[in-house]
C-alpha cells in the first residue's frame, strides 16, 4: 500500500479497501487537486507592480493577461456560483489595498476577516427569496458603476440558480427547473430557458455594469466550455431569442405560456469593454487524472471532455473497453449527464404536487449504479476494475460526492440482498451506495467543471 498523505477526500482510508482500490482514489485525488480553490487562484493570478497578471494553460499553450490597475480609480469584485466565494476571498488576499469592495454569492461560506468583500449563501438548485436579496445587492453595486471603474467577476456553476433578481423570475425559474429537469433536459437547454426568464443572466449583468471594463473569469462546468452558458452567462453576450427558450419546452411537450419571458441585451455597445476568460475546465482534472495514471502504471485514455446522455448508462461505453485486458488501463471522462425520472414516478410526483419522495442521489451515483446494475446482469462483474463517477465540486445533489464500485459492491450487494436494479428505477443510489459503503466525501475546496468519471482495469491476478 502507498503511503498517503492528507486527503481532499475525506473518507480516503475507509474506500481504499485494497491497492487497486487506493490506486483509483489517488487518480481521482488528482483530479480534484488540480481544481483546489486557493492553490489554483493563488497559482494564476499575481498583482506586480500595480498589473494584476493572469496566467491560464489551454491545449499545451500558456496564455498571459494583464491587467493595469492604474487605468482605473476603483477595483470591485463580483463572485456568483459554487466556489466563487473562496475564489474571490483568495483574490482579495492578492488584490489588497486595490480592492474598493466586493461581493460573492454562493451556496457556502467561507470564514473572512475580510471587511471589503461580503458574502451571501443562496440556495442552490433552486433559487429562494435569500438568492433574490444577495441578488439585488450585486445590482446595486454594478448599476454604481462608471467609465473608470473596473469589475473582476469570478462566473462558476450554480450561479443560474443563484442569481435571482426578483419575485416574478423566482417563480418562473423554480417551475422551469423542475419541469424541464424531470424531462431529462441538458443544462444547455435549461440555461437558455433560465437566460429568458431573467434580466441579469444572458449579458444582464453587463449592461447593468456598463460603461465600466469587465475582466470576467470563467469557471466551465458546460459541455464544449460555451461561456454563455456558464451560471447562464451573465457577462456574456447572448445569441439565443426567446423562441429558443420557448421551443424548448416544446420539444418537451410542456406548457410554456404562463411564464414571464425576457428578451436579452442585443446591443453592442454593453460588451465592447467586456473581457470574458475561460479560467478553468475540466480539462486540468483529467489531464492530472490521466498523467496521475500513468504514473501509476495504467494506460490512460481521456474518453471524452463532454460526455453526455443519461446517467444510468454514462459509464457503459467506457466500461465495454475494460473487458478481459492484459494491459493495466483506465478511461477517463468528463461531463454532464441526465437523470430521467422513472415515468410511474413522475406520474405520482405530479398528482401529489410535486411532493413525492423519489429516492435519494445525484446523476453520478446514478450513472455508477447503472453501470453496476448493468454489470450485475452480466458475465463481467467488474473482477480487478473499478469504477468511479463523482462531482467535481464535491456536491452530487446530496453531501456526497458521488461513488466507486468494484466486485466488492456486487458482492456486499448480494449479501445484504440489496437488488441494484430496484434502487436503480426509484432514483436511490446514495441509499444503495450507503449500504455498501461506496460513497465518497470530499473537503468541498474545489471548483465546479461539471462532472469526473473513469473506469480502471489491471491485469487478473
Amino acid at each position: 500500500m502507498l503511503k498517503l498523505k492528507e486527503m481532499l477526500i475525506d473518507n480516503f482510508k475507509n474506500l481504499a479497501k485494497n491497492s487497486l482500490r487506493q490506486k483509483a482514489l489517488l487518480i481521482a485525488e488528482a483530479g480534484y487537486e488540480a481544481i483546489e480553490i486557493e492553490r489554483v487562484v493563488s497559482e494564476r493570478i499575481k498583482l506586480e507592480n500595480n498589473y494584476l497578471e493572469l496566467t491560464i494553460q489551454r491545449d499545451s499553450m500558456e496564455k498571459n493577461f494583464k491587467i493595469n490597475l492604474n487605468n482605473f480609480k476603483r477595483v470591485f469584485l463580483v463572485g456568483v456560483g459554487k466556489g466563487s466565494a473562496l475564489a474571490s476571498i483568495s483574490l482579495v488576499k492578492i488584490l489588497g489595498d486595490k480592492l474598493t469592495g466586493g461581493i460573492a454569492l454562493d451556496i457556502n461560506k467561507p470564514t473572512t476577516n475580510n471587511q471589503q468583500l461580503t458574502t451571501f449563501i443562496g440556495t442552490h438548485p433552486f433559487p429562494s427569496k435569500q438568492n433574490i436579496t444577495a441578488t439585488q445587492k450585486i445590482i446595486e453595486l454594478v448599476k454604481n458603476l462608471n467609465k473608470d471603474d473596473l469589475l473582476i467577476t469570478f462566473i462558476c456553476g450554480g450561479g443560474s440558480a443563484l442569481l435571482c433578481g426578483s419575485e416574478k423570475e423566482l417563480k418562473d425559474s423554480v417551475l422551469a427547473t423542475k419541469l424541464l429537469t424531470q424531462a431529462g433536459a441538458d443544462i444547455l437547454e435549461l440555461n437558455t430557458v433560465r437566460k429568458h426568464l431573467s434580466e441579469i443572466k444572458g449579458g444582464g449583468l453587463a449592461k447593468l455594469a456598463y460603461p465600466a471594463t469587465i475582466v470576467s473569469l470563467v469557471v466551465s462546468d458546460v459541455l464544449g466550455n460555451n461561456l454563455s452558458m456558464v451560471a447562464s452567462g451573465p457577462t456574456v453576450f447572448d445569441k439565443t431569442t426567446n423562441n429558443d427558450a420557448k421551443n424548448i419546452f416544446k420539444k418537451y411537450s410542456l406548457e410554456h405560456k404562463n411564464f414571464h419571458f425576457h428578451e436579452n441585451p442585443k446591443e453592442k455597445k454593453y460588451f465592447k469593454k467586456v473581457k470574458n476568460i475561460l479560467f478553468l475546465s475540466n480539462r486540468e482534472p483529467l489531464l492530472a487524472m490521466a498523467e496521475k495514471a500513468q504514473k501509476l502504471g495504467f494506460k490512460p485514455k481521456i474518453y471524452s471532455y463532454s460526455l453526455r446522455g443519461e446517467a444510468k448508462n454514462a459509464l457503459l461505453p467506457l466500461s465495454s473497453a475494460l473487458p478481459y485486458r492484459e494491459v493495466p488501463k483506465t478511461i477517463l471522462a468528463g461531463g454532464e449527464t441526465t437523470v430521467v425520472l422513472n415515468k410511474e414516478l413522475r406520474i405520482m410526483n405530479d398528482e401529489l404536487g410535486r411532493g413525492y419522495e423519489l429516492g435519494k442521489g445525484g446523476r453520478n451515483m446514478e450513472a455508477v449504479l447503472g453501470a453496476v446494475n448493468s454489470m450485475h446482469n452480466s458475465l463481467f462483474t467488474l473482477h480487478n476494475s473499478i469504477i468511479m463517477s463523482f462531482a467535481s465540486d464535491g456536491h452530487d445533489n446530496t453531501k456526497a460526492a458521488g461513488a466507486i464500485a468494484d466486485f466488492s459492491t456486487i458482492q456486499k450487494a448480494k449479501k445484504l440482498k440489496l437488488n441494484p436494479e430496484d434502487f436503480l428505477k426509484n432514483h436511490n443510489s446514495f441509499n444503495f451506495f450507503k449500504k455498501t459503503n461506496d460513497l465518497i466525501f470530499t473537503e468541498q475546496k474545489t471548483f465546479n467543471v461539471a462532472d469526473l468519471m473513469f473506469v480502471l482495469s489491471a491485469p487478473k491476478e
